[in-house]
């Protein structure tokens, strides 16, 4: 290639790198309001073995608030309204809406989380961390303990503390599949590593009603009467009252 030849092209090549940077910075530079709407996208964030949530039941509120807004300014989309539109939906535990430079408007959207299912006898919810509810899912049916019985919102922290401590308690392999609440006994458990259930009262000292369990499990398998625990109650301090089957339970 000839000297000159060489030089053009290295010309050129800075020539058209600079022309697409000046038009990317007065791209970036634009007023928000003068930038057309060009696409919606719907992102979720959620447990992988949760999808409680899908980018369709977010429609209904784009579509409310006027999506797909397809050669509008975004200026015209009034972003705060539609973030609380978005955070009213049941299952919606927060919003955030956002455009970026090329006119695409996202939604993303976090899921509430679901620690465990709360059920009356007649009807079910989920429950989260906080002990609030929020309804059923119709895409996704989560493994989640099961808790039964008579609950305030203040009852069903108790409860979700309690699943939470059991399931990283050594004493309860697997955690807790459900848990039940009577005024006359307080909670009952059931744990998932054996076919029995514990007698628990109420939500305090766990540590040391776990360590009385955990005592009963080591004293039944030695005594090689484990198979057949069937009922343990941990409400009393510094004991354990314990039934057993009259026969082995069968794995």
């Amino acid at each position: 290639m000839k000297p000159w030849m060489r030089k053009t092209g290295v010309i050129a090549s800075w020539l058209i790198g600079l022309t697409g940077l000046g038009a990317g910075i007065a791209l970036g530079l634009q007023p928000r309001g003068s930038i057309s709407v060009r696409s919606v996208k719907v992102r979720i964030h959620q447990p992988a073995d949760q999808v409680l949530l899908v980018t369709r039941d977010m429609h209904p509120i784009l579509a409310e608030a006027g999506a797909p807004w397809k050669g509008q300014n975004l200026k015209e989309i009034n972003i705060p309204l539609l973030e609380e539109k978005l955070k009213s939906h049941p299952q919606v535990k927060n919003a955030e809406v956002f455009s970026s430079w090329d006119g695409t408007v996202y939604s993303v959207v976090k899921q509430k989380v679901a620690k465990a299912r709360i059920s009356n006898g007649i009807q079910s919810a989920y429950c989260d961390a906080s002990g609030n509810l929020f309804p059923i899912s119709k895409h996704d049916n989560p493994r989640l303990p099961l808790v039964t019985g008579t609950y305030t919102r203040a009852r069903r922290l108790e409860a979700m503390r309690l699943l939470d401590r059991a399931a990283q308690h050594s004493a309860f392999r697997g955690g807790w599949y459900a848990l039940d609440f009577a005024p006359e006994t307080g909670f009952t458990a059931f744990p998932e590593w054996h076919p029995h259930r514990i007698v628990w009262g109420d939500a305090s000292a766990f540590a040391d009603k776990a360590h009385r369990a955990k005592s009963i499990y080591a004293y039944a398998l030695q005594n090689k009467f484990l198979d057949q625990l069937d009922r343990l109650d941990v409400r009393f301090e510094n004991q354990v009252v314990f039934t057993r089957t009259s026969t082995p339970s069968q794995p």
